[in-house]
């Protein structure tokens, strides 16, 4: 370029010396002109360079662009392929299910119509049984109504003969601090089946073959008289027992059960003259015949000579439960 630029101007200095002074002037001045001009299109054409490098880059970057999406639409194309095949499979599955629902709600429809026929034959077993079963509520009701009057009787049972129990506990307890300066040689207190037991020997009481009531014995009994008079509600049943040997009189009493008796009322004078009323005793004789001990020794038929008072709180109020049932 520099070349055709210097033959230009050597040609207008040659042709400078055939012409004007004005003309020259205006072909110089073109010159610089055409100067400015290339250096602008110079620029331009470095700018267009540019642009030209930054089109080609972003080219380049367009085809990696464009392979890269004819990759993945190849890829999605095969996927396509793939789920294509498998919605026919599925269209399948979906027919052949269909079928099998058809099938299935026909059948259905013939053991509905076959279960309703049935359900109302039950029905009406159904209310026949519920029939039954009120009848039968209703006895259980009156059941259950004479099973609460049981059991509200059973309580009541319950109540008298745990009182029962607490004061023949109390009686037991009071009539042992009131003979408390006796020994147990010569006198037992115990509670068994619901009662009393006051067991005096017969060496406290009397002599032998004698229905007299010595002088220690009748404090013993006058103790005792004082806890039956401050508890009247008590019952009381005395008993003479004796061993089994024979005696010696030949006059009233000849035998055991005699002298069994006549002691026994001995000590219920002893306790009526204490002030315990007398229709509350009841005197008996029981001879040799309830032994504790054998009669074949010394120590035996002592144990078997003895009075016994037996105390029984009144049982009214459960003869009143017993009667109402």
């Amino acid at each position: 370029m520099y070349t055709t630029f210097a033959r230009i101007v050597v040609f207008l200095l040659l042709f400078s010396s055939c012409v004007t002074s004005k003309k020259y002037n205006g072909v110089v001045t073109d010159l610089q002109n055409c100067g400015k001009n290339r250096a602008e299109l110079e620029t331009q054409l470095a700018t267009c360079n540019e642009d030209k490098r930054s089109a080609i880059e972003r080219l380049d970057q367009a085809n990696l662009q464009l392979e890269s999406l004819r990759s993945d639409s190849l890829k999605l194309h095969a996927d396509l392929q793939k789920n294509t095949e498998l919605n026919q499979e599925l269209q399948t599955a979906n027919d052949a299910l269909l079928k099998e629902k058809n099938e299935l709600l026909d059948k259905a429809s013939n053991q509905s119509k076959s279960l309703t026929s049935k359900l109302q034959q039950k029905q009406t077993e159904l209310d026949q049984k519920q029939s039954e079963l009120q009848n039968k509520e209703l006895n259980i009701n009156a059941l259950t109504n004479e099973l609460k009057m049981r059991m509200y009787r059973v309580n009541e049972l319950e109540h008298i003969l745990h009182s029962k129990d607490s004061i023949t506990n109390n009686l037991r307890k009071k009539i042992s601090d009131a003979l408390v300066d006796f020994n147990t040689s010569e006198l037992t207190v115990e509670r068994k089946n619901g009662k009393v037991y006051v067991s005096m020997a017969d060496k406290l009481l009397f002599k032998s073959g004698s229905a007299e009531v010595d002088s220690k014995g009748k404090e013993a009994l006058k103790k005792i008289a004082e806890v039956l008079v401050k508890n009247s509600d008590i019952q009381i049943v005395v008993e003479g027992h004796t061993d089994n040997e024979k005696l010696q009189h030949e006059t009233y009493p000849q035998n055991n059960w005699d002298l069994s008796v006549l002691r026994a009322t001995a000590i219920v004078k002893i306790l009526t003259n204490s002030k315990v009323e007398a229709a509350r005793i009841i005197a008996a004789g029981r001879g040799e015949f309830y032994p504790v001990a054998e009669n074949g020794n010394k120590d035996g038929r002592a144990k078997n000579r003895r009075t016994e008072l037996i105390l029984t709180p009144k049982m009214d109020e459960l003869l009143k439960v017993l009667d109402s049932q």
